[in-house]
Order: C-alpha cells, then sequence, then structure tokens
C-alpha cells in the first residue's frame, strides 16, 4: 500500500482522484502547469449524464462526418493537419466505427455508471461545495427518426436506473414552454444532473486542501524519473517531486507525459466550443440536448450555458467565429426567443479524445506505479469519481477492490500495448 502520491493535472479528474487517495490517508500531491486554469474542466456543459455515455466512434459517424465536411459551422468537423499522430488517430477512430466496438464500449460505460449519481450525491454529503442541481434532463428532436438512435444508444442504461421517457413535442412544452414548435419528439430523462464545472473544481479544490492536499501551480512536468520499472518523482518546474504512487491526470497533456515515461498513449484533443448567456431572453428549468444540433444547454444559477461542437485537428484555444454561430443558430432553431443575431463570448475546452472513445484508466505498461486517469472525451464531469475509485482500487489492490478493479479492464492503458508488451505483462 502507498503512503503518497503525485497527482500530475489539477483539472476535475485530477482533483476527484487527490480527494479519494487523500481520504484513504495517502499523503498527496498535485502538481499542474499553469495556476489553476483547469481548460476543459470548466469550459463544457456542466452535466452529470450516464444516459449519454456512448463513445464517439459509432456506425454511421464516417458518411455523417463527410456530410457536414463542407460546413465550417457543423457540429463536427475534422480541420486537415499534416500531424502524424492525428492522421494515425483519425484512421484508428475511423476502425472503431462499427456496431461491435460501439455495443461493446456502451456496456462498458454503462458498467462504469452504476455508482456515478450516489458518488456526487456523496460529494455534497463530505463537505465539497459546488452548485448541484437534480432536475433531470430533456433530449429533444425536430424528427423521431433522429430520437431513435439516442434511444437505442440508452437502452444499456436502463439496468442501471437510468431510464429515456419517450414525449411528443407537446408533452415537452408542457415541461419547457421556451422550445420552439418544430421540436416534435423528445425524451425525458429523470436521473441525470448538472453542476456549474467550475464550482465543482472550485470546491473539490477546497475539500483537498481541508485534507491536507499538497499543490504545487506554474510547474510543467518536462522528466520522469525511473529506476527499472518504478516511478522515483517527476520532474516539475526544475523540481523533483517524489512520492510512492504517481497518477497522469492532465487531459489532453497525458500522451506527451506518458511518453516521457516510456509508452506514448493515443490521446488527441476535441476541440468544444460555447458561450454563456446572461440576457435572460430564455429561461430552463431542465438542462435540453439539442438532438440534431448536438448542442448542450445548462441552466445555472445565474446564466445559461450552451455547448457543443467537436473539431478535430485543432491544438490551441483559438475561437472559430463560424463554429461559434453555428451554436447561436441552433439555439434558435429550438429556443426561438433566443436572438439569432446574438454574438457572444466564446470559449474553448480541448477534451481528450481517444480512438476508441473510451476512457484510459490504470496502470500504465512498463511502469509499477504509475497509473493514468485520462482520455474521458466528453465525459470528464460524468466520470471523475468513478475513475477516482478505480485509481483508489488499483491502489489498494485488496480483495474488496475486485469487482471495481473488473470494470475497469475495459479501460487500461495495456489495449494500446503491441501484443508483445501484453504477453510480458501477463507473464
Amino acid at each position: 500500500m502507498a503512503d503518497s502520491a503525485v497527482i500530475v493535472g489539477a483539472g476535475v479528474i485530477g482533483l476527484a482522484t487527490a480527494y479519494r487517495l487523500a481520504r484513504d490517508g495517502l499523503a498527496v500531491t498535485v502538481v499542474d502547469a499553469t495556476r489553476g486554469e483547469n481548460g476543459a474542466s470548466i469550459h463544457n456543459a456542466g452535466w452529470i449524464v450516464p444516459i449519454m455515455s456512448a463513445p464517439v466512434p459509432a456506425p454511421g459517424m464516417i458518411g455523417q462526418a463527410l456530410r457536414w465536411m463542407a460546413r465550417k459551422d457543423s457540429p463536427l468537423y475534422v480541420r486537415p493537419s499534416p500531424r502524424p499522430e492525428h492522421v494515425r488517430f483519425m484512421l484508428s477512430m475511423l476502425r472503431h466505427c462499427n456496431p461491435r466496438d460501439f455495443h461493446q464500449g456502451l456496456e462498458a460505460l454503462a458498467s462504469l455508471n452504476e455508482r456515478t449519481v450516489s458518488l456526487f450525491d456523496e460529494y455534497e454529503k463530505d463537505g465539497v461545495r459546488f452548485e448541484y442541481h437534480r432536475t433531470g434532463q430533456l433530449m429533444v428532436f425536430r424528427t423521431r427518426e433522429t430520437m431513435r438512435g439516442y434511444v437505442e444508444a440508452a437502452a444499456p442504461l436502463e439496468r442501471i436506473g437510468h431510464t429515456a421517457a419517450p414525449l411528443s413535442g407537446d408533452e415537452l412544452r408542457d415541461f419547457e414552454p421556451a422550445l420552439g414548435r418544430n421540436v416534435q419528439a423528445g425524451l425525458q430523462c429523470p436521473q441525470e444532473r448538472h453542476v456549474d464545472p467550475a464550482s465543482l473544481v472550485k470546491g473539490l479544490e477546497a475539500r483537498c486542501r481541508e485534507l491536507g492536499v499538497r499543490f504545487l501551480y506554474d510547474r510543467p512536468v518536462t522528466g520522469v524519473r525511473c529506476r527499472g520499472p518504478v516511478v522515483t518523482s517527476v520532474l516539475a518546474g526544475g523540481e523533483e517531486v517524489s512520492g510512492d504512487l504517481f497518477v497522469l491526470a492532465a487531459g489532453v497533456h497525458t500522451g506527451s507525459l506518458s511518453r516521457l515515461a516510456g509508452f506514448p498513449l493515443p490521446i488527441q484533443p476535441g476541440k468544444g466550443y460555447g458561450y454563456d448567456d446572461t440576457s435572460g431572453s430564455v429561461t430552463l428549468r431542465h438542462s435540453v440536448y439539442l438532438g440534431e444540433a448536438k448542442v448542450a444547454v445548462t441552466p445555472l444559477s445565474d446564466r445559461l450555458r450552451f455547448a457543443g461542437t467537436m473539431e478535430f485537428g485543432s491544438f490551441d484555444a483559438t475561437i472559430d467565429p463560424r463554429r461559434l454561430r453555428g451554436i447561436v443558430r441552433s439555439a434558435h432553431d429550438y429556443l426561438p426567443r433566443f436572438p439569432s443575431t446574438a454574438r457572444p463570448h466564446g470559449w474553448t475546452g480541448l477534451r481528450p479524445m481517444t480512438p476508441d472513445g473510451l476512457p484510459i484508466v490504470g496502470s500504465l505498461p512498463g511502469r509499477n506505479n504509475l497509473l493514468v486517469a485520462s482520455g474521458h472525451c466528453m465525459l470528464g464531469v460524468t466520470l471523475a469519481p468513478v475513475t477516482a475509485e478505480l485509481v483508489a482500487a488499483q491502489v489498494r489492490g485488496s480483495h474488496q477492490s475486485s469487482g471495481i478493479a473488473r470494470t475497469g479492464l475495459s479501460f487500461s492503458p495495456r489495449r494500446f500495448a503491441s501484443r508483445r508488451v501484453r504477453a510480458l505483462g501477463d507473464s
């Protein structure tokens, strides 16, 4: 059993992991390259949605992506990039766009989500202070045909208590009068939750500090020191930070950090866009998913948040105004009171994407005490607490942890290892 842990990354996954390990009695240090800016951890919809936990690579994605390529404001856009790692990633993702991989991923994510809501409830009971809404979610669609695909994807979640009840357009408008007449059908998902993601990050950090977690900000990790298969320290901002256990939870930067440890992981950024509206032109009680547009609308205490789009091949926080205008137009299409001429101040977040659409959680091949907790795609908030549970179970390594450890097998970094490396690990 380790006595100390070093977490690289102060986003929602890193903080959730630090909190969990500190509660287990470990002396925890969190290292981050910035001063708590948190990137995609605060620039997202803030949804806790097991019902939408599906791999990004899906049957039909290739054809849809090709149809959207001519539109710079489309929900999915692949920006041409000559980077070899980007090309390899996209080719690998395309290979996973098949029914077998998609349905295996759905089942794995359903198992992972069994305790998602209860873990967030436990956060609140333990004194993690954050804005937390239990009002459920509505998925709304302009055609019943589009809705049917979401019904199929949601089916595996019924066994863990997350249901999606079909509603007519009029029934949806009874719940949310702001929805337009072109909304023809939808799904009511009463078990889903949402948070203000910035408040969650702030609350987790504050609770971590109460538990004695040490934070080292503005310390980019530039080296991983090893003695054989054992990591002894990381070089962070020129300082050696030692520990018994190390966790790479640095979002889109985790791939380059794992390369420093000798095993590069295929994590690439998927840029999402969003903005906050404080005009009050539209009010909502539920979080609402605009189905065909793939836009998330989140009612928070003082604003309405819009988030959406997926852009591959973009590696910085630059805002393409065309993509932001696409979200505005979508908002007006479904919520006609929202002005189509709005010119909001937008933001972007780089989501850590994997080629099979599943998180990477577990021990890095070849390193006995180095774990990875990254690659959560668009589910970082949803899966943060249970990811921390997986890490804690692997740290304990006891019989009582065997159940959740088995759940984590589908997310192991070893799935990206060569057959030779996997065989060596089994020997």
